[in-house]
Parts: structure tokens; sequence; C-alpha cells
């Protein structure tokens, strides 16, 4: 099979790779799209694309994203930029008759005061919270039209809703980087300067993060798996216990990093969406066996590789 990742060259893109790269019994072509090989804003660009490469399996992980204080400061790019992306790789996933469509999500798509554990029938319920609108109504597109889209043909639809995922090859830059990425950079800097630890907020939000490892492996059970339907849509997250407040990563974080300076934070800056509390339920009805890397382990290797890789990462 012929299959076409978006968004080949970030955190999740490079995570596939390398577990494709260590599978001897791996027959499936797969091509691994980065910005290089085209702006997806771009309807033109996509269409050749698609033409050379004729996927029959699309894994959708492409997007613009900026964390939290990047997506307050930029909710209408966010909001227009990803609907461009991901209607043109909709249409053309339509015209070029893919098989298999596996699209990568988010739970900042959910709204407020739901019912926790979130499930993935809740996706449309409310609006979603201020400070990721733009990112997040794009892809409540996304979800709409890839469901019109196996609707009205024969596509099957895999829709990934993955809580706060981390890894090594993460994007570390201090103001567009995801929470834990950037933490772990402050951090490195306040030690190496020998300064205080200042963090955007109060700490009081409460967050679940998943390895990119384990969410490649995810990823890839779904390219082979038969589906008992069209269209599928399930959260990505680990135990509700396993929730956790900013404070405590934080903590977690400095112990890692033997970090001995002061830690202050700035409750002027928004703690953004309170919680987005998850659980497994849904995932190990199609994995029963799955095993998420525990958080300490995730973390260590983490940060191993980012002091061994400073001067080479994403900052």
């Amino acid at each position: 099979m012929r299959i076409l990742v978006t968004g080949g060259s970030g955190l999740v893109g490079q995570a596939l790779m390398k577990i494709i790269g260590k599978d001897l019994c791996n027959t499936d072509i797969y091509t691994f799209l980065s910005s290089n090989d085209g702006d997806l804003r771009d309807c033109y660009k996509v269409n050749m694309i698609f033409e050379k490469h004729n996927p029959d399996i699309v894994i959708h992980c492409a997007s613009i994203v900026a964390g939290l204080y990047g997506n307050i400061s930029n909710n209408y790019t966010m909001l227009v930029d990803n609907i461009k992306i991901n209607t043109n790789v909709l249409d053309c996933c339509r015209k070029y008759k893919v098989r298999r469509l596996i699209n990568i999500l988010s739970t900042c798509v959910f709204g407020n005061n739901l019912s926790y554990p979130l499930t993935s029938n809740q996706i449309l319920d409310f609006i979603p919270d201020k400070s990721n609108e733009g990112y997040s109504y794009s892809k409540r597109v996304l979800y709409t039209g890839s469901e019109l889209l196996s609707k009205s043909t024969d596509i099957e639809v895999i829709n990934l809703i993955p809580t706060n995922l981390y890894g090594k090859e993460d994007n570390y830059n201090l103001e567009k980087g995801h929470v834990l990425p950037s933490l772990m950079h402050k951090i490195y800097l306040s030690k190496q300067n020998n300064k205080s630890l200042i963090v955007k907020g109060d700490g009081s939000s409460l967050r679940q993060f998943v390895y990119a490892n384990d969410f490649g492996r995810i990823i890839l059970h779904f390219v082979k798996t038969e589906l008992s339907k069209k269209f599928n849509s399930l959260i990505i997250g680990p135990p509700a216990q396993d929730e956790l407040s900013i404070k405590e990563l934080v903590n977690n974080l400095i112990a890692i990093f033997k970090f001995k300076g002061k830690v202050i934070y700035d409750e002027d800056f928004s703690n953004g969406q309170y919680k987005k509390t998850v659980s497994d339920k849904e995932l190990l009805e199609y994995i029963p066996e799955f095993k998420f890397t525990s958080l300490n382990i995730g973390l260590n290797d983490s940060v191993d590789f980012f002091i061994e890789n400073y001067k080479s990462i994403r900052k």
C-alpha cells in the first residue's frame, strides 16, 4: 500500500518514521511530507502532491500550531490556515479515491462543562474554550468534513483524538511550543543562567500526556486493522487517574533537571482550559492490550534527548 503522511517532519511524523524504520517486515511505501514538499494551504500544490503519490491511505498529521499563548494571539490565523489545510486534504482524498483517512484531532476541540471523562460523541457539544477557539473550530471542520466524506464515498475514516502529545522530536520554542517542551526549555535556560523559573499561569490547570512513540504505535494499528464501520472516532489518552496539574508537571521536570532555583507562577497569564479529562476506555475497545509509557519514563527520555541535542533541536 502507498501511505502518505502529512506533517511528516513534526513530532508524530518523526515518531512514525522511526517505528516504521525498525519494522523489518514492513512492505508498505510510506511518504512523509514536510513543508518543503508544498504548502498544504494551496489547493493546487495539494493536488500535485496527491497526483504524484496517489496514496491508498492518508495519515493527516499536518496542522499549524503555536501552543496556548501563540494560539491566544493568533486565533484567526489558526482558524483560516488550518481550515485551508484540512479541506484541501479532504477534497484530494475524495478526488484521488483514497481508501482510508486517519485524522489527528485534539482534545482541545471539546467545550467546557461537559461530563468527564470525555467521550468522542461529545466532540461538537458546546463551544470550545476561547483560548484555542480558532484551532479548535478548524479541527471540528475536519471532523465534520470527514464524516460527510465517508457518507458520500467509500472512504473509511478514523479520527484519533489525543490528549497532550510530547516526545523527543518536539518543538521546544519558548513562545510557540506546547506546554511540556516549552517548560523543558525554560527550566534548562533558568538552570544554565542561574535565574528563577517563571511559569505562565498559576499552575492549576489539569492535563494528561501521551508519549509520541505510543501514539505512533496506535496510528499504525489503524493502518492495518479491519474496521466494522466506515466512520470511527476515539479518544487517545491514559487512564483518568494519570491526570496531573501543570504545577505537578513542573515539579516533576525540575526534579529531573535537578533545578534548585526559585519557581514563580505569573498569574497575570491565562491558564487556558481548566481540564479536559479523558480515560483509556475508547482505545481499549479497539486495542484491549495497549499499555501507555509511564509519564516518568517518557519525561526522562525526553529530557535526556533535549540536553544531548540542545544545539540542533527545534527552538
